[in-house]
């Protein structure tokens, strides 16, 4: 008995090596296959075209980043990619604001300050609207692979712009500047000088900026993509000169684009944008004077992907904006109300930026 255990010892000893190998052999295949199926869908989806909008949507997101161009540039014909971005190019040029199409209610003037009487326009609950306190409501927004926040402001006059308290050297947070200015809530707007990894401190906006009235900086006689308020609280866009601006009666204004709808026409008559896919920041009005704070959540798989601008202008037309601009975006889309980020920003925190609206 003994001397025939031995030999089926080593024939377990065989079949375990055999089957071992199998199944390394089996995983290496796998491997493999899963290499060579991501490379065949890599090509058919994104580098022969064959599905456009997934190429259009992989072009327009490498092509509006700082240091990721080459995604594209690497795999796809220059010729292509100018043909993308051309035709996902939002025209925005001959556009401004006709403000006497905004009719801005006297008693919106009134409503915060009646606290014992209920704000008569209940029906923003029937929208969807959840009402965080009197005049400033909020609802979720979402589609396929993005969420975010859209809040809403009854009375435009509270909307004003604040900036850093340390303007051309740093910058402050979205949560610093309502806490200092005594607001309500906030959210980011124009842009600023950022640096080579998006890593600037916000010190030194970008463009065109007036605050409370006051010029703070333009770039010498150039036209600006303007998007501000002015003195009857009206949102204002168009493309002008710091003179034109002024003479505009802007009380508060940033220096961002593109324009979205300008008197109620959309801007993006086809394709995406050509931004492509990241967090989003946009503010719009109505004919009726309410203010909308738009905030989509990007760069987070599983929760959001973000946004192309096609996205942004829908949301707000469908909202009832009349007039609507995107503002900063990425790293910057922040939502803040009354000790709380509304939203979810990219970083899992805040930046410093250079300026923000807030309610007061």
């Amino acid at each position: 008995m003994l001397r025939n255990s031995k030999p089926r010892y080593k024939k377990n000893v065989k079949k375990k090596k055999t089957l071992l190998g199998l199944f390394l052999k089996s995983c290496i295949y796998t491997f493999l296959g899963l290499i060579l199926t991501g490379i065949a869908s890599f090509y058919i989806f994104i580098v022969s075209g064959w599905i456009k909008p997934t190429q259009e949507l992989w072009v327009t997101t490498a092509m509006t980043t700082l240091n990721h161009k080459w995604l594209a540039t690497a795999f796809i014909k220059e010729e292509t990619i100018e043909d993308i971005m051309k035709r996902n190019q939002v025209d925005d040029s001959g556009y401004e604001t006709s403000t006497d199409l905004v009719e801005i209610p006297i008693s919106s003037k009134d409503e915060t300050a009646s606290s014992n009487t209920e704000t008569p326009k209940e029906d923003y609950i029937d929208e969807g609207y959840t009402k965080l306190e009197e005049g400033i409501y909020v609802k979720d927004v979402s589609g396929g692979t993005w969420k975010g926040k859209l809040m809403l402001i009854s009375d435009p006059s509270r909307v004003t712009l604040a900036q850093t308290r340390y303007q051309f050297e740093r910058g402050d947070l979205v949560k610093t500047m309502v806490q200092t200015h005594n607001a309500r809530a906030g959210i980011n707007a124009g842009g600023f000088v950022d640096g080579p990894n998006y890593d600037s401190n916000g010190g030194t906006p970008a463009g065109l900026l007036i605050v409370n009235n006051e010029l703070i900086q333009s770039n010498g006689n150039m036209k600006h993509s303007v998007i501000g308020f002015n003195q009857d609280n009206v949102l204002v866009l168009g493309k002008m000169t710091k003179q034109e601006a002024l003479d505009a009666n802007l009380r508060d204004a940033v220096d961002f684009r593109p324009f979205l709808i300008v008197n109620g026409e959309k801007t993006i008559k086809e394709g995406t944008g050509g931004w492509g896919i990241a967090p989003r920041t946009a503010i719009g009005q109505r004919k009726t004077g309410e203010v909308l704070f738009l905030c989509i959540d990007g760069r987070q798989p599983g929760h959001s992907l973000g946004t192309d601008l096609d996205v942004l202008q829908n949301t707000l037309y469908d909202a009832g904006c009349i007039n609507a601009a995107m503002l900063d975006g990425g790293s910057s889309t922040v939502m803040y109300y009354k000790d709380d980020y509304v939203n979810k920003p990219s970083l899992g925190h805040e930046r410093y930026i250079n300026n923000a609206w807030i309610i007061k």
